[in-house]
């Protein structure tokens, strides 16, 4: 690791630490106000905690299959540049290649407000399997922005002569108190594709809840929703740009106990709320050009709000 990379992590409260998954490092930030974890392995952001509250991100306990492309429910995976199944090639990995690799830490400062700033990187031709499994040349980018709440800028530029077909979702685990109170503001009269229920387009009505038996892709919804959990006496504000979908899971009972890589009764406390491109919003990122999406989680008490 470069030198002048950790001196400046240092600066910021910042440390590299060893860690099991896929024996892959994991950068460590300290600070008066929260502490973060973002695994090397597949690009996580694994956890972000205010100082004196629950993290705000779930992680399970189940480490599912050590596999290469073995499945962990945790943070937020990067699932790119396919969301889903890839619809050419089953024996390609469910939502893409890059959480399945490790990233480069390229960069470590500070935003103009004092809000910490880390940029990893990874770039097809670092990985020979990656050229085997995808046939267009790219570096892919997260600019994460750590202070009172996080953010995640992720930009994706295609290095190839020909455009890039492109489904994509930062995969966010929120972790909530109890899935059974846990309520999602903010996508009323939004259609939805409910993938629970052989992908049938359906229109939601008020509020998401209870965060429950959930596999919903809402298409051209709105940059903002929020997630009021009274367990935790919370409130999460949740904005996107450059993403035109918003996709809800959870697996209910049922069907978390007949997964290998998720604890029986774990699901009652996440729902991945994700900023994703999905389904009919898919696009191409031509030639040469490159694509963003961003989307940022601030945190304010229920009694506040």
């Amino acid at each position: 690791m470069d030198a002048q990379l950790m001196r400046e992590l240092e600066e910021i409260g910042g440390e590299i630490r060893p860690n099991s998954l896929r024996e892959c490092d994991e950068i460590f930030i300290d600070q008066p106000s929260y502490s973060a974890r973002i695994a090397l392995w597949g690009g996580h952001l694994v956890s972000f905690v205010p100082t004196g509250q629950a993290d705000l991100l779930f992680q399970s306990i189940n480490e599912g299959a050590q596999s290469r492309f073995g499945r962990r429910h945790f943070g937020v995976p990067v699932c790119w540049p396919w969301f889903g199944a890839n619809a050419e090639d089953d024996d390609l990995p469910a939502h893409g290649l890059a959480r399945y690799f490790r990233w480069q830490l390229v960069e470590v400062g500070r935003f103009k407000n004092g809000d910490a700033k880390i940029v990893i990187r990874l770039a097809s031709e670092d990985h020979p399997l990656i050229e085997e499994m995808w046939p267009h040349a790219f570096e892919l980018r997260q600019v994460f922005r750590l202070g009172e709440g996080f953010s995640i800028n992720f930009s994706a530029a295609n290095l190839s002569d020909k455009d890039m077909p492109i489904s994509e979702a930062l995969h966010t685990y929120f972790y909530i108190g109890d899935n059974q109170t846990a309520q999602v503001h903010g996508l009323d009269g939004v259609t939805y594709v409910d993938k629970f229920d052989d992908a049938k387009e359906k229109v939601q009505q008020g509020i998401v809840s209870p965060c429950e038996e959930l596999d919903r892709v809402y298409l051209n919804a709105p940059e903002r929703v929020e997630l009021i959990d009274p367990t935790l006496g919370r409130k999460l504000r949740i904005e996107s740009e450059g993403a035109r979908s918003k996709v809800l899971w959870n697996p209910g009972e049922a069907l978390a106990k007949l997964r290998t890589d998720i604890e029986d009764d774990e699901f009652r406390h996440f729902v991945c709320i994700e900023t994703a491109n999905a389904l009919s919003n898919a696009y191409q990122i031509p030639a040469g050009e490159m694509h963003q999406l961003r989307f940022t989680v601030q945190v304010e008490s229920l009694e506040q709000s």
